[in-house]
């Protein structure tokens, strides 16, 4: 075992070591000069020779590698590349040149390890179509230096040789960069200095129209008709959106139940419905929530049907839990709500007597609480408030909305497989598609699955839900001293239940249901606050059931070294 003085001496050693050997110390690299050279053919393609002077310090370095975009070209070919003046076959081996990509196309050179080293790559390709027609003249953009790279340059010349009869409009063209221009006979020199990285550079020359080309090339050609057919592709996206939204409204208005929402709140229930089967009137889909389910859950206990008891038994992680136990049949349980006290107590070894609030997340999400749904709409079909057909029309709003989805994504996936040929504008079509289906989806929920006498009974009841959530913020009075427990069913199945306690708990009420049997305790205000974390425990157990700088020039693309 080391004494301190030991672990001193070998951290000592160990910084000694690394600083005296820059190779571990550091690893960096920069170019002493990044010279292109470019020869204008007859045809407007170009010749062009990239030198660059790496020096590295530290390392070791494995590789060098230079990004081609071909945008903006018809094709880059004939790429060849040296290190230090020794040409590299093809691969993907040290002393070997590896060529990757179709746009860009990724030079790399393959080196043995080098480290504290200087070291010359030659790139040389031949690039094809790069002269464009543009503004009544044949215009050359080349993009000289590209677009990313992470080291400084020390120097850069840049030369645009041209054939000696070319005439040139204007003078030489600087679109991104700073950089010296001078012209030695039909040569262009364009000189920079200490460049930082990521300093691009971009240049051109003008010529009379015709006196390089008599036709565009490939690419600007495609582009020409991509532009002439792109009102084409804007019209047809626009037309499908159009007409499936016209047919969408047609759907929906036939459809939709005729009810007039009332504004304002209502300070009694409309009508005799119980709480479970209201809350379930105003769900989106006609579907029971966790929260309809505590609704009917309460309203049995109101019965005399359930008890809940606070447990004794507290875990380091849970303060309370909670006991929900049979205390005697229903007398006329209604169907839905003889299916709950199945889902809650029915076992795959009996009838259990009690279940646990910490157990009621296993329980709500078993294929019992299907079944539990199913019954629901069951009885609402059975008592006229539940309307098959509109439910059919949601569901195929759902199914057409995710068709037309996954059919936008498709098309706007091949038309990215196809882009050269059809342009960007055709991706009109498939994003017309998805909006499309969007829409659809969205549009299911304006077609609740009711019947309209169902969805009248709904509007009233919304307005009765809107007076209970204005007294849990307190915005509404309190109307009778025992309101508390004569809506809290309804609070529960409007999923208010916890505002519910929380709000009449704030307001020093003691009194809890006579179902609910907390801890002994001789302060009331203690059985409430238990009531209250019930409420919450209850609560939240449903929750599982429910562009480079070039400005459009060829060239450019990413250089770097590892």
């Amino acid at each position: 075992m080391f004494k301190r003085s030991g672990w001193k001496a070998l951290i000592l050693v160990a910084a000694l070591f690394v600083f005296a050997n820059p190779v571990l110390a550091q690893k960096s690299y920069s170019a002493e000069r990044f010279d292109v050279n470019v020869v204008v053919q007859e045809d407007g393609s170009l010749l062009v020779t990239e030198t660059v002077v790496f020096d590295f310090v530290g390392g070791p370095f494995t590789y060098v590698f230079r990004d081609l975009p071909t945008d903006h070209t018809d094709g880059i070919v004939d790429i060849v590349g040296s290190v230090d003046g020794r040409s590299l076959p093809l691969g993907d081996q040290p002393n070997q040149l590896e060529l990757t990509g179709r746009d860009p196309i990724r030079v790399t050179w393959h080196m043995e390890p080098t480290s504290s080293d200087t070291r010359t790559f030659v790139l040389s390709y031949r690039v094809l179509g790069v002269v464009r027609q543009e503004e009544g003249s044949d215009l050359l953009l080349w993009q000289a230096l590209p677009d990313e790279y992470e080291y400084t340059i020390a120097s850069s010349t840049t030369t645009l040789t041209i054939p000696n009869d070319l005439l040139v409009v204007g003078g030489p063209l600087v679109q991104a960069g700073e950089t010296a221009v001078s012209r030695d006979g039909n040569q262009f020199i364009f000189t920079s200095q200490n460049l930082a990285p990521n300093s691009p550079l971009v240049v051109g020359l003008r010529f009379p129209a015709g006196s390089i080309l008599s036709a565009p090339p490939a690419w600007q050609a495609r582009q020409q008709d991509q532009s002439a057919q792109a009102p084409i592709w804007i019209a047809v996206g626009l037309g499908i959106l159009a007409s499936g939204l016209t047919a969408l409204f047609v759907q929906v208005q036939r459809h939709r139940p005729r009810v007039a929402n009332k504004a304002g709140i209502a300070y009694e229930p409309p009508d005799k419905l119980v709480p479970g089967l209201a809350a379930v009137l105003l769900s989106q889909d006609a579907s029971p929530t966790w929260a309809a389910a505590l609704g009917a859950l309460f309203s049995l206990a109101e019965q005399g049907a359930l008890e809940i008891d606070e447990s004794p038994d507290k875990k380091w992680y849970r303060q309370h839990d909670f006991l929900i136990r049979q205390a005697a049949e229903p007398a006329a349980p209604r169907p839905h709500e003889q299916a709950l006290l199945d889902l809650l107590f029915e076992t795959k070894h009996g009838r259990a007597k009690t279940v646990k609030f910490s157990d009621l997340q296993k329980v709500i999400s078993s294929r019992r609480w299907k079944e539990f749904k199913e019954t629901v709409r069951v009885e609402l079909k059975a008592a006229n408030l539940y309307d098959e057909e509109r439910k059919q029309v949601r569901n195929g709003l759902v199914f057409v909305g995710l068709l037309f989805v996954a059919v936008g994504i498709a098309a706007m996936i091949l038309v990215g497989a196809m882009n050269q040929t059809v342009g960007p504008a055709a991706l009109a079509v498939g994003g017309s598609l998805m909006a499309l289906g969007i829409i659809a989806i969205i549009a299911q929920a304006v077609v609740p699955p009711l019947t309209d006498e169902a969805a009248v009974q709904a509007a009233e009841w919304r307005r009765f839900s809107n007076y209970l959530r204005q007294v849990t913020k307190g915005k509404a009075a309190v109307d009778s001293p025992n309101m508390f427990l004569k809506y809290l069913p309804f609070a529960a199945a409007f999923g208010l239940l916890p505002q519910w306690t929380r709000h009449f708990e704030k307001a020093g009420w003691t009194d809890v249901p006579p179902y609910f049997h907390a801890l002994p305790t001789n302060d009331p205000a203690q059985s409430m606050a238990a009531f209250a974390a019930m409420s919450s425990a209850s609560s939240s157990a449903g929750g599982s059931a429910a562009g480079a700088a070039g400005a459009g020039a060829a060239g450019g693309g990413a250089s770097g070294a590892g």
